[in-house]
C-alpha cells in the first residue's frame, strides 16, 4: 500500500529574483512525480541537489522608450533533485460499499423520524 522511491527529476523555473526561480523549480517536483506514478503523494525528501544552468539575464528597460532607465534582471535555473518519496496506492485500499436509496430527500425524512422518537 505504501511505496518508497528514490528517484532524479529535473526541474527548471524562472523568475525576478534568483529566490523566486529556485522555488518555482522545486515546486514542480511533486507533479512531475505524481504524473508518473499516479499515486497519492504522502511525503517528499530532496537528498541532493545539482544545479545544471543558472542563468542571469539583465536588461534595460525605459519608459516611453527614452525617460527613466532602470536595470532589470531575470533569473532561470535548471536542477537536478535526487528525491525520496513515500507514495500511497489508492487503487490497493479496498473501500466498503454502502448503497442507500432514496438519495438527500430520505436522509431528511430519516433524521426527521429519528428526532421525533
Amino acid at each position: 500500500m505504501e511505496k518508497v522511491i528514490q528517484q532524479k527529476v529535473r526541474v527548471e523555473g524562472a523568475g525576478r529574483t534568483k529566490e523566486h526561480a529556485i522555488n518555482f523549480a522545486l515546486g514542480q517536483i511533486q507533479k512531475k512525480i505524481l504524473d508518473e506514478h499516479k499515486s497519492m503523494m504522502i511525503r517528499i525528501e530532496p537528498l541532493g541537489i545539482e544545479v545544471l544552468e543558472a542563468i542571469e539575464k539583465t536588461y534595460i528597460e525605459r519608459f516611453l522608450l527614452f525617460f527613466f532607465p532602470r536595470k532589470r534582471q531575470t533569473y532561470k535555473v535548471v536542477l537536478d533533485v535526487n528525491v525520496q518519496a513515500t507514495l500511497l496506492n489508492v487503487k490497493s485500499i479496498d473501500f466498503k460499499r454502502i448503497e442507500e436509496s432514496g438519495g438527500v430527500v430520505n436522509g431528511i425524512f430519516q433524521n426527521d423520524q429519528i428526532t421525533e422518537k
